[in-house]
């Protein structure tokens, strides 16, 4: 008789024991995500002794969203792999991330999976995660209280809270809301509403607030006036409301007013100038993978029918401490590379296209990129360019009649 022995590659996760190394999770839940990182040692596998699982979890719509995991020996290579998943699952969330115990990981888990059962959504890769459902965890009020602070960034100014108020708001995320209240706020103007995005909100302080502030008088009760911008599935529309900030709590929130818009006033709202910068290169587009930039790395790569999209985020979510918020500030620019040998180069901010630009240039080097044009756009162009199926991007400029280059 033969005996088959399980090892190297051939062991996998399925049939080990567990037992719990470290975990992490990044501190975004007032965004809306989450992403988690948990290592596990397979204590019954001789070679394959290490088992990562990353985790991408929505508390809006989607719940258990992603799932992806690495399995190998204990060694440099192994860890590269898992640190090179979780940049890929997580990087775009911002924030930092944050040590977590074995009870709170499986207890994040499990309160995704069961949202996914609630809605009747499919839950990814539902072998793989089977032994993180048994037993159940339920934890204590002050376990689920710190287990809350770890996800949530600290709150520091008044604008800050009412950002991430407005949001968890109108994605019917009041578990989140409700965290950045004293208690006593209720819900009832958005309770029949689906998720929806906050794509633009403006806060400002009330006359009455403002004058005594002017005038050198102090109270820890401020009210602020809001218009939010807010995109439905359907349709977009505007909110104000009133909102009383007390001690970085939100203490009273009053919806004023309710308005729909079209499409173009929505566009005017959200406009903002784009720098684009159009490289060609002498190279095959396949050559230009994730490690051609330092930046590319930690980015998120879509497919598309004309190329692929790297779009890199900024590693934290500072913009929601502006008195202005606006959804696309925590991108730091976009990288297309076309399959007709085209390379643009987009971000809001000018210096952060010639940043991307220059790191792309040492790593390929110089001959391996030269430059056509530069382009300033007073709204945003290169998403629309990659949906158009245009495979030239100076013809899709010629057609959509836009700005001519920068000399």
């Amino acid at each position: 008789m033969f005996k088959v022995i399980d090892g190297g590659l051939s062991e996998g996760s399925a049939n080990s024991r567990k037992k719990f190394k470290e975990a992490y999770m990044t501190n975004t839940r007032l965004m809306g995500v989450v992403g988690i990182s948990v290592h596990w040692e397979l204590i019954d596998n001789t070679t394959n002794t290490e088992f990562y699982q990353v985790f991408y979890l929505d508390a809006e719509e989607y719940g258990f969203d992603s799932y992806e995991c690495v399995v190998g020996p204990l060694d440099e290579e192994t860890e590269a792999r898992a640190n090179a998943l979780a940049d890929r699952l997580m990087g775009g969330l911002g924030g930092t991330r944050v040590e977590i115990n074995e009870r709170e990981a499986r207890s994040l888990v499990q309160e995704y999976v069961f949202m996914n059962s609630r809605l009747g959504i499919g839950i990814p890769d539902e072998a793989e995660i089977d032994f993180i459902m048994r037993p159940e965890v339920i934890l204590s009020i002050r376990e689920r209280n710190e287990l809350m602070q770890k996800q949530c960034e600290e709150i520091i100014s008044d604008y800050q809270l009412i950002n991430y108020f407005m949001m968890r708001c109108v994605g019917h995320d009041i578990n989140a809301a409700r965290y950045l209240t004293d208690g006593s706020v209720t819900f009832m103007d958005f309770m029949n509403d689906e998720p929806a995005t906050l794509t633009r909100n403006e806060s400002e302080l009330s006359s009455q607030d403002m004058a005594a502030f002017e005038s050198g008088s102090f109270s820890t009760t401020k009210v602020y006036l809001c218009q939010s911008l807010v995109e439905h599935k359907a349709f977009y529309e505007v909110i104000t409301s009133k909102i009383t900030v007390e001690n970085l709590k939100v203490t009273g929130f009053e919806v004023a007013t309710r308005e729909r818009i079209s499409l173009r006033e929505a566009n005017l709202l959200i406009r903002r100038e784009e720098y684009i910068l159009l490289d060609e290169f002498e190279m095959e587009p396949e050559e230009f993978t994730k490690d051609s930039s330092s930046y590319t790395r930690i980015s998120q790569e879509s497919e598309y029918e004309t190329g692929r999209l790297f779009m890199i985020f900024n590693p934290d979510n500072s913009h929601v401490l502006e008195r202005v918020y606006r959804l696309f500030d925590d991108v730091f620019g976009t990288i297309f590379v076309s399959n007709f040998g085209q390379i643009l180069i987009s971000s809001f901010k000018k210096e952060n296209m010639l940043e991307l630009d220059r790191d792309i240039r040492i790593h390929l080097g110089k001959d391996a990129v030269f430059p056509v044009a530069r382009y300033n756009f007073d709204m945003p162009v290169l998403y629309e360019f990659v949906k158009s199926g245009f495979p030239d991007f100076e013809d899709f400029v010629d057609a959509i009649s836009t700005d001519s280059p920068e000399q």
